[in-house]
């Protein structure tokens, strides 16, 4: 218990730090390119992989750049986004561009940017050009009197192979995402154990976001097939047997939340837009310098 306790310190401060570097412009450490995977891939391994080679070059053969846009065409239906409806499990918030970088909103603005990680001063510190990199979009883990969810596309800075206290076989350069600020909240602290010990299963405070609902005791968040959590010692059987991609899991540490009535009326304020996102769109590979999660988003409602 206590090398648990001493190991979750640790990455709380070293997540702390990410933050710091991101928010003051830094760019976090250069990962090298990943493989990109195709949507929805329930399984991927080497065979599938020459497999869509082959189809894609027979396409091209055939039907040259039409035959190409075509398969494109279906891969990016799978990307939409759309506005409206409650709060719920699994939707997604976007934060406003004009609240959030703007000078107005008073105290109701000094608390959603503590909330979201941001300083005070964001507005005139960070250069236009970074901005929508850290707007934030918050993907909902509960909607009950306390809400609480986590950020999606804001890097720590780190790779799961920095935490050598952690079991990260097989996702040794995934980034670790920040999910905010806050401490997880202690009703969703079980679900948290990405890199725990396969023996003791101890939570760890990391968050696997990803789309595979077979995994046991995943959480399912969306009719789309979003999940999160779930045995972190079958994820990484699954991937060693190549029966599930890791570029399809989003790991997160720390948590969004607020109190109760505060996101109501930070709703009624205008300080988000509520929208359902499909699955793919939000675990799309973002390498560093591509376009932003928000933007992207957006451009699809």
């Amino acid at each position: 218990a206590d090398s648990s306790a001493r190991s979750m310190r640790w990455l709380v401060i070293a997540v702390c730090l990410g933050r710091a570097a991101t928010f003051a412009g830094g760019r976090g450490w250069c990962l090298r390119r990943t493989r990109v995977a195709g949507s929805r891939d329930e399984s991927v391994d080497d065979s599938a992989d020459a497999a869509r080679v082959e189809e894609f070059r027979a396409r091209l053969i055939a039907g040259g750049l039409e035959g190409v846009s075509t398969s494109r065409s279906a891969e990016e239906s799978a990307m939409w986004a759309r506005g409206g409806g409650r709060v719920e499990r699994g939707c997604v918030l976007l934060g406003s561009e004009e609240f959030f970088f703007g000078s107005s909103g008073g105290r109701l603005r000094e608390a959603a940017l503590r909330r979201v990680g941001l300083p005070p001063d964001v507005a005139t510190s960070l250069p236009e050009e970074r901005r929508k990199n850290l707007l934030p979009v918050v993907l909902m883990l509960d909607a009950g009197a306390s809400p609480s969810g986590v950020l999606m596309g804001r890097r720590s800075g780190f790779i799961m192979g920095d935490f050598k206290q952690l079991d990260a076989s097989q996702f040794v350069v995934q980034p670790l995402w920040v999910g905010g600020p806050s401490a997880p909240p202690r009703h969703d602290i079980h679900l948290r154990t990405v890199g725990a010990d396969d023996s003791s299963k101890q939570p760890t405070g990391i968050l696997a976001i990803h789309p595979y609902a077979k995994i046991d005791d995943a959480a399912r968040l969306n009719d789309d097939g979003l999940c999160c959590g779930g045995d972190w010692a079958l994820v990484k059987d699954l991937v060693k047997r190549g029966r599930a991609n890791p570029y399809r899991f989003r790991l997160v540490a720390q948590a969004t939340t607020w109190n109760p009535g505060e996101l109501d009326k930070e709703i009624d304020a205008g300080v988000w837009t509520v929208a359902q996102v499909s699955t793919d769109l939000l675990l799309k590979d973002r390498q560093p310098g591509t376009k932003p999660i928000w933007l992207d988003i957006q451009e699809h409602l």
